[in-house]
């Protein structure tokens, strides 16, 4: 039934105002928009998001808004907020394992209701004055991303597709709808000063740090300079992010100077956050959590300009402005001279170490310059000083030859040389590493020997090593496995399951198996030979010699 223009419906005995959807109302634009970008995502963005999860945050978010209206506020509303929150979620998070097709997955399900979830909280919960302190979805997914790092979570990737027609629709809906919607709201100053401070920030940043790089699983070699600045300011989810979550009414300032300045102050808190990072997953996590920190500064922030606000009052503002003005230059001067030292803390090491597959981070090794090394002679000086070995006969070695089969020229395609251009002269020697792992992994087989095969693997490659060693005991048989190699080839691949971490350089071996089989007492029961085609990966992060760490057969190959 409806009172006057209010409608109200009577349960158990109890009246519950009805709240409806409404076409005028800014968070059903905003929805349109972002679903239109989540139908193109699943249809021709290639996005590695299920409709399965996009469907059960949506759920969850709706769920929570619409039960706390029920019973807090005794309504029955339209959860609209509850769907954007859950929306916004989906659209950014993503869980490692998810495959871009896999429209009823349930991977990491868990996940995203945690961050809807929490994002939820947040808005009911962290409150001052009368209204929610953190841009709810912002909150939720650093919350997530900062504390399940990226061998669990992953922002959506910052940049989409290659240029084409379905990029030029992207970029279309998102601008078109984010200015509309912006001026629907009166956020546009918002919006503009944080694109031109952003690109601004960066710019200077990087002009004065040429040598702050990102690396990203989607591109071959790292980022750095103009490139990452292009990347950067044109990357479709920093739209997402500057024209949909930051200008959230509820979560800004409400005088025009201040939303104007909150713009200005997210973009060079992105900057700054972005300086120590080489990774994109920390790259997109810094961004997002720019707004988290601007959004428990916006009070204060608009406080401090709010004489500036009221234009009948301008001359007086200016005048009761005292000591706010050198005040504000001051910390304006600061936060752009730090721009250039934040951007410059992520370059003390001598390439990018953003990360491993598992969300590791590698030790590398510091090779100044080439050649030998500049003090050698000394070395060499007091070798010849000594007095001539005596005794110099033959003794007894206590270390194993290991003899290897024939290795080919190793091919370096030239994506690989692109990725790291040291493939080209370490290649020879990274085969001849694996091959002789592999050969040290069939001794240890051969002798049932769990400890000789630690010498030449580690990680999953030991355990399956192990593994298969085990078998052979438990089988009461013996194994002895040689090989021969017809190619060699260095190859680049996309971490498992594309997550953002640095590309993978796998050491590929094609040829021939051959296995003879012995029982218990070593009479020969069959011999058979089978092509071999396996690529591996190396662990170059220990003081020694690199050994064989992970298969990387299975993944899929970089562009």
């Amino acid at each position: 039934m409806t009172s006057g223009k209010r409608r109200v419906a009577r349960l158990f005995g109890r009246e519950y105002a009805v709240i409806l959807p409404s076409i005028r109302d800014p968070r059903m634009h905003v929805a349109a928009v972002l679903i239109t970008l989540q139908v193109l995502g699943q249809t021709v963005l290639g996005f590695r998001l299920s409709v399965a999860q996009i469907l059960i945050c949506l759920a969850t978010g709706a769920l929570i808004e619409f039960v706390v209206a029920f019973f807090k506020d005794s309504a029955i509303m339209w959860p609209a907020s509850g769907l954007l929150t859950g929306n916004s979620a989906a659209f950014i998070l993503r869980t490692p394992g998810t495959l871009h097709g896999q429209w009823w997955s349930l991977h990491g399900i868990w996940i995203f209701v945690g961050v809807v979830a929490i994002s939820m909280a947040s808005k009911y919960l962290i409150r001052w004055r009368g209204r929610h302190i953190f841009n709810p979805s912002n909150l939720g997914l650093v919350i997530a991303f900062v504390a399940l790092g990226p061998k669990l979570t992953e922002p959506q990737d910052l940049w989409w597709i290659p240029p084409g027609p379905w990029l030029i629709v992207t970029y279309a809906v998102l601008v078109v709808g984010g200015l509309l919607i912006a001026w629907e709201l009166r956020l546009l100053g918002l919006e503009l000063a944080f694109m031109a401070g952003f690109a601004g920030f960066t710019a200077v940043a990087l002009a004065l740090v040429p040598d702050h790089c990102m690396v990203a699983s989607w591109h071959v070699a790292p980022m750095c300079g103009r490139e990452l600045w292009q990347i950067l300011v044109t990357s479709p989810e920093l739209l997402v992010f500057g024209l949909f979550m930051m200008p959230d009414p509820r979560t800004v300032p409400d005088g025009a100077v201040a939303r104007v300045a909150f713009g200005i102050l997210v973009a060079i808190l992105a900057v700054l956050l972005i300086g120590p990072t080489t990774l994109e997953f920390w790259t997109k996590t810094a961004i997002l959590a720019s707004l988290v920190i601007a959004c428990a500064l916006r009070f204060s922030l608009a406080r401090f300009l709010s004489p500036l606000e009221a234009r009948d009052r301008q001359r007086a503002g200016r005048r009761r402005l005292g000591w706010r003005l050198p005040v504000a230059l001051a910390a304006a001067l600061i936060l752009v001279g730090v721009v250039p030292v934040a951007a410059d803390v992520s370059t003390h090491s001598p390439e990018p170490a953003a990360g491993l597959a598992d969300g590791s981070t590698p030790t590398l090794a510091l090779n100044v310059g080439t050649g030998p090394a500049v003090g050698s002679w000394v070395s060499g000086a007091a070798a010849a000083a000594l007095p001539p070995p005596k005794s110099s006969g033959p003794v007894s070695a206590s270390a194993p030859l290991w003899i290897l089969p024939p290795i080919p020229t190793v091919t370096v395609p030239s994506n690989v040389v692109a990725f790291d251009k040291s493939t080209v002269g370490t290649a020879d020697k990274m085969a001849h590493d694996v091959v002789l792992d592999l050969i040290i992994e069939s001794e240890a087989r051969r002798a049932h020997d769990t400890h000789l095969a630690e010498s030449g693997a580690t990680g999953d490659a030991l355990k399956e090593f192990i593994d298969v060693i085990n078998g052979d005991i438990s089988g009461g048989k013996i194994i002895q496995k040689t090989y021969s190699f017809d190619k060699v080839s260095l190859n680049l691949y996309l971490p498992k399951f594309s997550s953002q971490a640095s590309r993978l350089v796998g050491v590929t071996l094609n040829g021939t198996s051959t296995f003879i089989t012995r029982d218990a007492s070593g009479s020969v029961v069959s011999q058979s030979s089978t092509p071999y085609a396996k690529s591996w990966g190396l662990d170059t992060s220990g003081t020694g010699r690199p050994v064989i760490i992970n298969d990387y057969t299975d993944l899929a190959p970089a562009p």
